[in-house]
This record gives C-alpha cells, sequence and structure tokens, in this order.
C-alpha cells in the first residue's frame, strides 16, 4: 500500500448526507391535509377582494384551474366561447381548460361537466377569462402595478395619456401607461371614451353621462369662466378675458362649448333687453354627486 493511500484511511470519515432531489418530500404532511390547507390559502386570498362575491364557488374552482392552463404557451389564447349541444369547439385552451376542470374538480367536487362548461362560460362573459390574457381577472387585481394605474383613473377620471400627472405621480412614462390601460379595459375594470381628439379614462362603475363635463373641467379655466358670469350674468366676453388675463376669443371659444354642454344659455334680460347668461345649475348639482372636483358647492349654496 502506498503513502499516499495510507493518509487516505487516517483522514476523518463524512458523515453522508441525503442529496437533494425534486422526488424527495421534505413536508410530510398527509396528502390530503395538504391538499385542504392550500385550498383554504386560496379561499382566503379570494376572500381578500370584495368583487370575487360575483362569483359562484364553482367559479373560483375553475379560475383557480384557469390560472393555470391560461400560462401554457402551446394554445392559442385567442378565444370565444361557444355553446353548442353543450360542447366547447374550435379554442383548444378553453378545451384544455374544459378538460382540466372535469378532471380536477367531478370527483372531488361532484361537478357535472355541464356545470363546469356553464361556469367557464360565465366566467368568460364576466371578464374573468379573457381573450388575448394569459392571466385571470384575480391575477390582474393581484398586480401592485395594475391596481395601482387602476387606483391612479378612479382618483383622476376623464384622465388622457398626455396628462402630465402620469409621469409625476405613476412614474411612468405614456407608453407602459398605455399598455396598462389595455390590460384594464380587457378585463372591463376601466373605460375609455373619445372626446374631441383623445381618449379619456374612467373606472367602469362611473356613468357615461357626465364624461364631456369631466373632461372639460380638466381645464382649470373652465371653472372660472362660469364663476364670472355666476357673479355678474350680463358680464361681457371682453370683461371676461380681462378679469381672468385671457384673450377674448379664448374666452369665446370657451362659451361656446359651454353652451353645446348644456352648462350655459344665453337670454335677454326682460326688463333692459340686455344679454344675460344663465348658468345650468341643476346639471352642476347633478355633477358633484358623482365627481367631487371641480367643486361648485360654494357657488350653488342657497340655490
Amino acid at each position: 500500500m502506498s503513502l499516499e493511500r495510507r493518509r487516505d484511511t487516517k483522514e476523518p470519515k463524512k458523515e453522508k448526507s441525503l442529496e437533494t432531489s425534486s422526488f424527495r418530500r421534505e413536508d410530510f404532511t398527509p396528502l390530503g391535509n395538504k391538499a385542504l390547507v392550500q385550498e383554504e390559502i386560496a379561499l382566503e386570498e379570494y376572500e381578500e377582494l370584495d368583487i370575487v362575491d360575483e362569483l359562484s364557488e364553482i367559479e373560483l374552482d375553475v379560475l383557480d384551474v384557469a390560472k393555470e392552463v391560461l400560462k401554457l404557451k402551446r394554445y392559442d389564447i385567442d378565444f370565444e366561447i361557444e355553446a353548442e349541444r353543450d360542447k366547447i369547439q374550435k379554442y383548444p385552451i378553453i378545451e384544455k381548460l374544459y378538460a382540466q376542470s372535469i378532471g380536477k374538480l367531478s370527483y372531488k367536487k361532484g361537478y357535472s361537466k355541464e356545470d363546469i362548461f356553464l361556469a367557464i362560460r360565465q366566467l368568460e362573459e364576466k371578464n374573468w377569462i379573457v381573450t388575448n390574457e394569459r392571466r385571470t381577472k384575480l391575477e390582474i387585481l393581484s398586480n401592485d402595478k395594475l391596481v395601482t394605474v387602476l387606483e391612479f383613473i378612479r382618483k383622476n377620471p376623464g384622465i388622457h395619456a398626455r396628462d402630465d400627472k402620469i409621469e409625476k405621480e405613476l412614474d411612468i412614462t405614456r407608453t407602459p401607461f398605455l399598455k396598462h390601460i389595455m390590460t384594464l379595459e380587457r378585463f372591463k375594470l376601466i373605460r375609455s371614451t373619445k372626446i374631441g381628439k383623445s381618449l379619456h379614462y374612467f373606472a367602469v362603475d362611473i356613468p357615461e353621462d357626465f364624461d364631456d363635463l369631466k373632461a372639460i373641467f380638466a381645464n382649470p379655466l373652465i371653472p372660472q369662466i362660469i364663476e364670472e358670469i355666476f357673479k355678474n350674468d350680463s358680464i361681457s366676453i371682453s370683461q371676461i378675458g380681462e378679469n381672468l388675463d385671457v384673450y377674448s376669443g379664448t374666452i369665446q371659444y370657451h362659451i361656446k362649448k359651454l353652451m353645446d354642454l348644456d352648462l350655459i344659455k344665453i337670454t335677454k334680460n326682460m326688463t333692459t333687453e340686455n344679454k344675460v347668461y344663465v348658468v345650468n345649475f341643476e346639471l352642476l348639482k347633478k355633477y358633484n354627486a358623482i365627481f367631487k372636483e371641480p367643486d361648485f358647492s360654494k357657488l350653488l349654496q342657497g340655490l
């Protein structure tokens, strides 16, 4: 035996350790109990969002399956659910969702194939799963960036993509903002309205009746013009321009827009026959019942 081999025999023996393996279980919780724990965690995550109250138990279960199926890249994401003899046709990713849901939920929860099919269709109709998106609405509402943009639009109804507030408050440029907008709009969490040449964005639950007013009131000059008319209904356009230090042609342009929106109208004083402006205070009251800015409450006091 060589000297080198003798040295080897004198070295302390190393304790054998188990090699790491993807097949080795580190958590020895009984598999049945573990599945129940994971299900309870998933349900707790759902319950944190009030919006999931609109979903039934089977829809929540199918939605949980959809989170994994929609990420499968080998399936085309373009889909639209069609009902024909209770079968899903032509759309591989939905067929996969249908098959996976049957496999995972039929025995475990006792759902029929028809129940699962109807649940998938309801999820599509309620925009919880959406064409061209590989995420569910629940994942959208759990995404910090998207939720921040959604809350920003709620706080700034009627905002458009070129508004300076976007970069100042969200710290993102117009391109990523529009990308997030497209996603939120696909899931019907926001809506857009074209006013003039720009698209203006609103939360989906804001009524459309006052979109034009919200857009025009984004210009701080407009409430000032209304206030000048309120102070003196017979004031001239040139006088308004002088008071506000604005070119009279600009004032005339905005007054025409206010007339088109039925916010003001021109009539004659019955005594003097002079032209006077009449402000539509009822419309301003209805506007402030939905939007708090600009606040016309001081002007409307006592009316």
